[in-house]
């Protein structure tokens, strides 16, 4: 994982590997990559619908109100810097670092795209029209999420892939601030602010893996 995490990145990535969620539960690139794919998005998609997708089937299990309240507003925290780094123009993704300090792209590119398949039919509207620079960025991440999710031996070989693969690391937050420009000129400033779209957590409110149940029924027990 990038070694340069802000203290509260690194809480919520220790949250993300502790034994308090399933094995489905997103990896802290790639819940970065899904917030980016969220705010980019062509439509508006509320955290009631996409907050379960960050936990998987089985949800968190959270030990008290304070724990739950306190990692959904690391998330919405998150949601709101990538919102503030595209609107400045310094969005940088989270990768993932191997041992040798290669970038790993591609867990922040299945990330993004469980985003674009919320809404798969506003992602292809989206990028129909006539801007070559929209058309290029959406291509690219697509090509990128093919060659990461596709086993070598069963994926249609590109002359450009190679090229992808080496400017991963520094073609996707370009990408992404495209895509968001595009968004803002063609839908409007609807971004909601990350903050005021979650309630705080008390025992009888619903639970904030989005199961709809009351909390104390849900991931408090």
């Amino acid at each position: 994982m990038n070694t340069g995490l802000s203290k509260k990145l690194r809480q919520l990535d220790d949250f993300l590997l502790s034994d308090a969620v399933g094995d489905e539960a997103m990896l802290l690139s790639e819940l970065d990559g899904f917030l980016a794919g969220l705010i980019v998005c062509p439509e508006l998609i509320m955290p009631s619908e996409w907050m379960p997708v960050v936990w998987g089937e089985d949800g968190p299990v959270f030990e008290d109100e304070h724990q739950a309240q306190a990692i959904i507003n690391l998330i919405m925290g998150h949601y709101n810097d990538i919102v503030r780094g595209l609107e400045r123009g310094r969005y940088r993704p989270l990768y993932d670092i191997d041992a040798g300090d290669s970038v790993l792209w591609e867990t922040w590119i299945e990330g993004f795209w469980r985003a674009v398949l919320l809404r798969p039919e506003a992602w292809l509207a989206f990028s129909a029209g006539d801007d070559d620079d929209l058309q290029t960025a959406v291509f690219s991440l697509s090509r990128l999420y093919e060659i990461a999710s596709t086993a070598p031996t069963e994926l249609q070989a590109l002359e450009i892939d190679e090229e992808l693969e080496e400017l991963a690391p520094d073609m996707i937050p370009h990408a992404v601030e495209i895509l968001h420009r595009a968004r803002l000129a063609q839908a409007g400033p609807m971004l909601a602010s990350a903050k005021d779209s979650h309630p705080k957590v008390g025992r009888n409110e619903p639970c904030p893996c989005g199961s709809g149940k009351k909390f104390k029924n849900c991931c408090l027990n």
